[in-house]
């Protein structure tokens, strides 16, 4: 009988805005970007979840500000320019945030912005915000990641 795969629970991830790796519990160093600044995924407010060719990866979310999503500018909160398809991301692509409890993201490029949920799809037009539901898939130009709020959350691969 063949073994059944062992599934690793990814309770960190790497700090910097460019890498965002989901990591072991018992990892001491980013062996993706070589950071040493690693988070606990429960201690974001919420998080963007999805890959980087192989690797998982895992964008924290603070409540208590914007959230500035793109590729290859310095002001970003996260910068996506490490996933395939990067090139279809703006500089300043999305930014989300939360007020009273609900999670909103604007649109601040040109480029595709979709939120996607069991109810349907939405295109959200540049310049508009749309609401944003934990489970939600956002797709920013071509890279697709799902929207997690709570603490808690526990990113699975």
């Amino acid at each position: 009988m063949a073994a059944r795969p062992r599934r690793t629970t990814l309770e960190l991830h790497c700090l910097d805005r460019r890498c965002g790796t989901l990591l072991p519990s018992d990892t001491e160093l980013c062996d993706e970007c070589g950071g040493t600044a690693l988070g606990l995924v429960s201690d974001s407010d919420a998080i963007l979840l999805g890959d980087a060719g192989e690797r998982p990866i895992g964008f924290g979310l603070s409540s208590a500000r914007a959230n500035v999503i793109g590729r290859a500018a310095p002001e970003l909160d996260i910068d996506l320019v490490r996933c395939v398809g990067s090139e279809s991301v703006h500089r300043r692509h999305a930014q989300i945030t939360e007020h009273d409890g609900t999670w909103t993201v604007a649109h601040l490029g040109r480029n595709p912005l979709v939120v996607s949920r069991p109810a349907g799809t939405l295109v959200v037009q540049p310049g508009t915000t749309s609401e944003l539901r934990s489970g939600d898939w956002l797709q920013v130009g071509r890279i697709r990641l799902r929207f997690i709020v709570g603490p808690g959350q526990r990113a699975e691969r």
